[in-house]
């Protein structure tokens, strides 16, 4: 089996055009958007000193290729975010491998969710003459973070990871380190826990848009209800209001997912959306814009 040379990156650079990334930043973002998360994306091509370091300390082969040249990574606000986000873009892309740590109460340390994508056709096409025969492969890898890891594992990638042998006669600092990591999990859980007590006692309050804003936590246009839906939702002892407070956000978006063709998210129509699949309140359902309705059944 031939392996890397320690020195093939200094008889030839690695040039993966930094415009590979916006198609498949567009990509993803068509996704996420169509449901509503809330998310950051970033995304880069590996320079050539990274490579050339990566090199020097993995023996890469025809059958084990760097597959990270290319990274992207999306920070969610919400921790229940990640496996959604996850499932949305393993749809578009062909997952080839995963890296997720499992959280151990025994222990502190820092839980990741790395996923390898194999890249499309088209750019495949356009990556290959710059990494064949280089045991680069044509994937990319992707990040999963929430807002309130994302600093810290900046921090350990520059300072510890890409320096490992600095830290070896430390193991106290790097306990303390992954320990910071269960500070940012407990704030991760406790501002998903306010937002679901927010939305219950905005649903006691019979606030309706605040409560939808708070239980479903997505993007909405700030546009305002239609009065015959807060009339219809209030009826009968708030019976309507209280179903639709009821269902499942995960199931939801993943309604939202399967959805032709997006529609735009705002209050109203996500009702009607709610109404169609969960609701079916003949009230709601004769209010239903017709152009909604058909997207639904498509």
């Amino acid at each position: 089996m031939e392996k890397v040379c320690g020195n093939l990156m200094d008889r030839e650079d690695i040039i993966v055009p930094e415009v590979l990334l916006k198609p498949i930043e567009k990509k993803i973002i068509r996704e996420l958007d169509k449901i509503g998360l809330f998310y950051r994306i970033f995304s880069r091509v590996k320079t050539n000193d990274s490579i050339e370091k990566k090199f020097s300390f993995k023996d890469y082969s025809d059958n084990k290729k760097m597959q990270d040249i290319i990274g992207v990574r999306i920070v969610l606000y919400f921790n229940d975010d990640i496996e959604i986000c996850g499932k949305l873009i393993s749809r578009i892309y062909e997952k080839l491998g995963e890296s997720i740590d499992k959280p151990d109460s025994s222990t502190f340390k820092p839980t990741r969710t790395n996923i390898i994508y194999r890249l499309d056709d088209v750019t495949t096409r356009e990556i290959l003459p710059a990494i064949h025969g280089k045991f680069i492969d044509n994937t990319f890898e992707l990040q999963l973070r929430t807002v309130f890891s994302e600093g810290w594992h900046e921090v350990e990638h520059d300072l510890r990871y890409k320096c490992e042998e600095e830290w070896r006669a430390y193991d106290e600092h790097s306990r303390t380190l992954n320990g910071l990591v269960a500070t940012l999990e407990t704030c991760d859980w406790s501002i998903m826990t306010l937002f679901s007590d927010l939305s219950y006692r905005n649903y006691r309050d019979s606030n309706i848009i605040p409560m939808m804003r708070n239980k479903f936590r997505l993007r909405f246009e700030n546009t305002p209800l239609n009065a015959d839906i807060e009339t219809i939702l209030l009826k009968d002892n708030k019976k309507l209001l209280k179903n639709l407070f009821r269902i499942d956000r995960n199931e939801l978006l993943e309604k939202l997912s399967e959805i032709k063709i997006p529609i735009p998210l705002n209050f109203n129509n996500i009702l009607y959306v709610c109404n169609y699949y969960y609701l079916s309140s003949g009230e709601l359902q004769s209010i239903t814009p017709t152009s909604i309705t058909r997207i639904l059944q498509k």
